[in-house]
């Protein structure tokens, strides 16, 4: 999944990054960085917010005026993990559509590995060369693969 951080001052960042990043959701405060995000989180400050396309809100404000009610969650900082999770399930339900036929496995192991590279950085606190030792990988390896990934070690 990935998340667009949207108006959030310093220590939201702060807050939410780290708690994202532990989960392995990808996020951006920069638009750009994703084709259309899974989902939006909306700084406390933002009293009001509206989007071109149907995606779900997650605001750390305790009201929100959006003109789409249905995809809107309001929650407050600081989040809790059997709350957090049961909006990101609902939302992961809205984005569930039939399989074609098989499995992307290039997606899977990509969102895999993006995974453990974050896990590692995490537990090595952005120690890169500590992380690519607990990978079993290059550390050159390991900064392409950051990279490839858009994962900034100064998240961890």
């Amino acid at each position: 999944m990935k998340a667009w951080l949207c108006g959030l001052d310093d220590d939201e960042i702060s807050s939410v990054s780290s708690i994202l990043t532990f989960i392995g959701i990808e996020h951006s405060t920069s638009l750009t960085a994703f084709q259309l995000p899974d989902f939006v989180v909306l700084g406390g400050q933002i009293q009001s917010f509206e989007l071109d396309e149907m995606v779900p809100i997650i605001s750390l404000s305790h009201s929100l005026i959006s003109p789409d009610g249905e995809n809107l969650w309001l929650c407050p900082l600081p989040w809790r993990s059997q709350a957090l999770s049961s909006i990101l399930k609902e939302i992961k339900q809205l984005h569930t559509f039939p399989q074609a036929s098989g499995v992307n496995l290039n997606l899977h192991v990509r969102h895999l590995e993006a995974l453990l590279i974050r896990q590692a950085l995490v537990s090595t606190q952005g120690v890169v060369s500590k992380a690519a030792q607990n990978l079993q990988i290059q550390r050159t390896t390991l900064i392409e693969k950051m990279r490839r990934y858009n994962i900034d070690k100064s998240e961890f």
